[in-house]
């Protein structure tokens, strides 16, 4: 169009504003529900996990009270008078009832009352007690609320060993303050579930037995799943009304809290603001018409000078500053503006060395990189293999391995933390590794010597597990020092199946860590190696692998991973990569917390 700015610039100031004042409210009216839905989010969740956190104390509170009767029933087959005493004491008891599981059949052996009579009454007020039990005996606990009151049942399955028996246990106990907390009426509902998704307390006015009665099923198994602790979500109930939900899980079993408001409740200030923002549109629009027609001169004055000024920093020039000729709002656009071209210019320096200090890290990392030994080996009757992958540029384990007469040593360490610091320590412990084992002593006074080297490096701050170990591949004599390091697993060959008591630790002799302090003296002990045998060396950032949902490999499914890579004692080579592809599966490129490494020692055979 041929028209002047000023024009132009009238058009904007009341035509254009129509549209955006309007797209503004919109998205305001968005942004104040949303914060609303977060508020009500985070009252609930504070809510749930104060819930949550009461139940775990009062649970806990409750099962600390019933052990010491467990321990006695075990100790004298029986209830007595401490048991009777406990139960008297206040805490909340009724009564505990032992039954002995006999292939699915279970038969009272024993019940201590706080009343006489109450926990046979109750059991006999119970439908169906046998098929009850029955289906929580893999359970190793079990809460139920039986009689929609405030009593709960604990159910605790125990194995006796000694006889070989099976044993249910059922305590009954009256926690009222913690019903009365679920069933106190407000704008939020709070249900305490349990592991199977049964609502254990929950609002005075509830009729239901599971919460996937009132909001589906689907929120219930999210809610119920071992993935996260706390969360939130939008819930459709039965209904059809929209729910704001928030669940925590207890630290008790499998208890967690969910606690539900109503969407339409908690937004009807929402409902206010739009209507009092369409006022206010209104109002706004009128003004700036009007104002448009003084201000255009002096706006257009200003918006010129910009204009300039912008296509100044799109050439790159970015220390161009503009007067700021008054306070409304073109004064604080030319405010705004000085500030982004004084923050583009000062981010330009930062990216510039942030890229220096990534290719310092790089060059570092690279360095690091020839601190370890070739991943595979074969020394005379000896095969070794290992693995290493830093959590970050620079990690702080370290391993290695070398000859030194008629004898290999094995070194492993985990430095504290990870990154360039604890990066800089394995140098040092590798710098001092080469000297001493050109002397070729003994595992305990090498530690000895790396210690002293580690504590002066660090000063203290920084300090290193460690476990190093000998062969003497004549005499197949293992030496080995421990400074709080993990205990390498003894895997000895042989023709039965591979079982978790087949994993032997090397745990006879632990000092403490290298740099704790510089007068520590370390010990040693030995063994014996047959042919066949090998060791798995390796540092605690394995169990602590993650998946993208956050859950930890763990100590169990390494150990079954130890076994299934072992299986018909393959070379350690496919061990290790074995072992590797399994928690590089469970990861699924999730980032790691934690260094990882390790490496297998095997004694050749033939």
């Amino acid at each position: 169009m041929n028209l002047s700015i000023r024009y132009k610039i009238l058009i904007l100031l009341t035509i254009l504003p129509l549209l955006t004042l309007g797209l503004y409210l919109m998205m305001a009216t968005k942004v104040f529900e949303a914060d609303k839905i977060a508020y009500v989010f985070e009252s609930s969740t504070a809510v749930s996990k104060t819930l949550s956190s009461q139940v775990s104390t009062e649970l806990n509170s409750a099962v600390a009270s019933l052990r010491p009767v467990l321990q006695e029933f075990f100790s004298e087959r029986k209830f007595s008078g401490v048991s009777k005493s406990i139960v008297e004491s206040g805490n909340g008891l009724l009564w505990i009832a032992a039954f002995e599981n006999s292939g699915g059949q279970f038969k009272e052996v024993g019940i201590v009352e706080k009343t006489e009579g109450e926990g046979l009454k109750e059991v006999s007020e119970f439908q169906n007690l046998n098929k009850f039990l029955s289906e929580s005996a893999d359970k190793e606990r079990y809460l139920r609320v039986p009689f929609a009151d405030d009593r709960i049942w604990f159910i605790e399955n125990i194995s006796d060993t000694t006889n070989n028996k099976n044993y249910t246990f059922i305590a009954s106990a009256r926690l009222s303050q913690l019903a009365e907390s679920f069933r106190v009426p407000g704008n939020t509902e709070s249900y305490l579930l349990g592991e199977s998704g049964e609502i254990l307390f929950g609002p005075a006015s509830n009729e239901s037995s599971k919460l996937s009665d009132l909001i589906g099923a689907g929120f219930l198994e999210r809610a119920q799943g071992k993935k996260f602790n706390t969360g939130t979500e939008q819930v459709i109930n039965n209904r059809g009304e929209t729910l704001l939900a928030s669940f925590s899980k207890s630290d008790f079993g499998n208890v967690s809290v969910v606690s539900l408001v109503n969407k339409g409740e908690a937004l009807r200030a929402v409902d206010i603001l739009k209507k009092k923002s369409l006022i206010f549109f209104g109002l706004l629009l009128s003004a700036t018409a009007i104002i448009s027609l003084f201000a255009s001169g002096t706006l257009t004055r200003a918006l010129t000078e910009l204009f300039h000024a912008t296509k100044k920093v799109a050439e790159g020039q970015f220390d161009i500053r503009v007067k700021v000729k008054g306070k409304d709002e073109i004064g604080s656009l030319a405010t705004s503006f000085n500030a982004m071209a004084e923050e583009v210019q000062r981010l330009l320096v930062e990216t510039a060395e942030k890229a220096r200090m990534q290719g310092e890290l790089k060059t570092a990392q690279t360095v690091q990189e020839t601190l370890f030994p070739p991943t595979h080996a074969d020394i005379e009757n000896v095969e070794i293999a290992g693995y290493y992958e830093p959590a970050s540029e620079c990690g702080g384990d370290w391993w290695h391995y070398s000859k030194v007469e008629n004898k290999i040593f094995l070194w492993i360490g985990d430095a504290t933390g990870h990154g360039a610091p604890a990066a800089l320590i394995t140098s040092a412990a590798k710098s001092a590794a080469t000297i001493i084992e050109r002397l070729n002593v003994e595992p305990a006074e090498a530690l000895n010597m790396l210690n002293k080297s580690i504590y002066d490096v660090s000063k203290g701050r920084i300090m290193m597990t460690f476990f190093l170990a000998s062969y003497d591949v004549v005499t197949k004599e293992f030496v080995y020092a421990n400074a709080s390091h993990e205990s390498p697993y003894l895997i000895n060959k042989t023709d039965q199946a591979l079982k978790k008591k087949s994993l032997i630790p090397l745990n006879e002799v632990n000092n403490p860590r290298l740099g704790q302090s510089r007068d520590t003296e370390y010990q040693q002990t030995k063994l014996t190696l047959d042919l066949g045998d090998r060791i798995l060396f390796y540092t605690d950032g394995i169990p602590d692998i993650q998946n993208p949902e956050k859950t930890s490999w763990g100590e169990r499914e390494f150990i079954k991973s130890i076994l299934s890579s072992n299986k018909d004692f393959p070379p350690v080579s496919d061990s290790v990569k074995i072992m590797s592809d399994q928690f590089s599966e469970y990861r699924k490129g999730a980032s790691l917390i934690d260094d990882i490494t390790f490496f297998m020692f095997r004694v050749k055979e033939g």
